[in-house]
């Protein structure tokens, strides 16, 4: 039964190609009616709908649900079938076919896997699944992204399957109401799951990767452990093998860890030609060579030793480099503002974005907490990302972080000591504080720290205002 209540998931499954054209305008009626609450402030618009509803439920039922009911995306058309009786030399060569079938989709070891196919992974993985329209759009916003950047081409192998799920998420997001259940004709879902299950990453390409996701970095000892087993695990299996291309790499991070673990190390490390190396390989940015102990007498050096030094940044790109330029890694920060500014709005972005691109952020909501105005934000905002993780409190350890959002410091209770021994504590942990700030301009603790920091951010009437130590600039906060 349709009604009021569940009308927008309901009718989201709903074929209206087929339907009379006085239902079809009623389903435009009721959408408008209920996106703009006409349905319960206008008693006219309210009995149309009604009546409307009515008339559909009578028409869904007379119709029966396999002829109103519709998928997501286009579905297969049915080939049609014939009825052979089928001889036994074919009924014993069918076995053949499949086994031959099956070595032809063996999945082929790859350092990176394409971005065609981790789009199409991510497609296939929402197929039987109740997902938000927030979600749909999400994923449909990350394929037009990587079209516009040309990380997907034209020239591209699928570049007719990335323009079909395009069209679908369209299609979908166009449909639904506020979640709907996302389903793949069957013809689509083989052929993405096929191209899908074409290629997988390297055993030790992978492991690899959790190794550079702790290395340098304290309180990782669990996930060392972890790491080191998965390693053992990967070789008694024969997985990883002597012949092995990164096989030699991987010798070198497991001693790394190993050394950590025996001799009870700050952090599992490994020389930085090693670590260049296997960043090489990841596709990844090396690291930057670190300024050494200065030459000369009293820590003096010449104006070429100075130029030739390079610094560790983290490599920031798009509207947030704009803002504050490119930092270096622990960079700190205070952001500023009068109550209901934008702060908070603009510091969930701009963790979102370091979570995507730069590594594991911690946001401590002081100021608001698990409630429902921080779930709003980060619903409006779309900052979901298993690297964004959110406390109510400051933890103990903060070494497993590469970000930490400090909001509010007034809320925290933290003075100048505080947070400048947070800054020593973890000087590979960048720091953002929150203040609130007076009509004038004025809060306290801020003006002492704006010495300290390397980045200060003011916002103002839906602008914020960047400037420090990498660069200077101005955006708009997006409210």
């Amino acid at each position: 039964m349709i009604t009021v209540q569940n009308y927008l998931n309901t009718a989201c499954n709903l074929d209206f190609s087929s339907f009379p054209e006085a239902l079809k305008k009623g389903d435009d009626l009721t959408r408008k009616a209920l996106a703009q609450n006409g349905y319960h402030s206008n008693e006219t618009i309210k009995r149309v709908v009604d009546t409307y509803i009515e008339k559909l439920n009578a028409y869904v039922k007379a119709s029966g649900p396999k002829q109103t009911q519709k998928q997501l995306t286009k579905p297969a058309k049915p080939s049609p079938t014939k009825t052979k009786k089928k001889s036994p030399a074919k009924a014993q060569a069918k076995p053949r076919a499949v086994k031959k079938a099956v070595a032809k989709t063996e999945a082929k070891p790859v350092e990176m896997l394409p971005e065609e196919i981790r789009f199409i992974r991510r497609y296939v993985a929402m197929h039987g699944k109740v997902k938000s329209k927030l979600s749909v759009m999400r994923l449909l916003s990350s394929l037009q992204k990587a079209m516009l950047e040309k990380r997907i081409r034209k020239t591209s192998s699928y570049a007719k399957e990335m323009l079909q799920i395009q069209d679908q998420l369209i299609s979908c997001a166009e449909r639904m109401g506020d979640e709907a259940e996302i389903s793949i004709s069957s013809k689509h879902l083989e052929h993405y799951k096929e191209i899908a299950s074409s290629q997988r990453i390297r055993e030790s390409i992978a492991l690899l990767k959790r190794f550079v996701a702790i290395h340098g970095r304290e309180g990782m000892e669990e996930r060392a452990e972890r790491l080191m087993k998965a390693m053992e695990r990967m070789v008694k299996k024969g997985k990883i093998r002597k012949d092995d291309p990164y096989a030699a790499k991987l010798s070198e991070a497991y001693k790394s860890l190993k050394i950590f673990l025996r001799d009870k190390k700050a952090a599992p490390e490994i020389t930085e030609s090693e670590l260049n190396g296997i960043y090489g390989l990841l596709g990844m940015p090396g690291t930057k060579i670190k300024p050494g102990k200065p030459k000369g007498l009293a820590g003096v050096v010449s104006s070429q030793d100075l130029m030739n030094m390079d610094f560790e940044t983290i490599g920031l790109r798009g509207k947030f480099q704009e803002l504050i330029g490119d930092p270096s890694v622990g960079f700190t920060a205070m952001v500023f503002g009068q109550p209901k500014s934008g702060k908070s709005t603009l510091m969930l972005d701009f963790a979102h974005h370091l979570a995507s691109h730069h590594g594991e952020v911690l946001y401590v909501a002081f100021e608001e907490g698990y409630g429902y105005t921080l779930k709003e934000k980060i619903t409006r905002i779309g900052a979901i990302h298993p690297r964004l993780n959110f406390s109510e409190e400051l933890p103990g350890k903060l070494g497993a972080y590469d970000f930490v959002f400090i909001d509010s410091v007034s809320r925290a209770g933290m003075e100048l000591d505080d947070m400048i021994e947070l800054k020593n504590k973890y000087p590979r942990t960048s720091f953002i504080f929150i203040f609130h700030a007076t009509k004038d301009g004025k809060f306290k603790g801020g003006n002492e720290l704006a010495h300290e920091v390397d980045v200060i951010i003011e916002v103002e009437n839906g602008m914020a205002k960047g400037k420090g130590r990498f660069g200077q600039g101005e955006m708009e906060v997006r409210f």
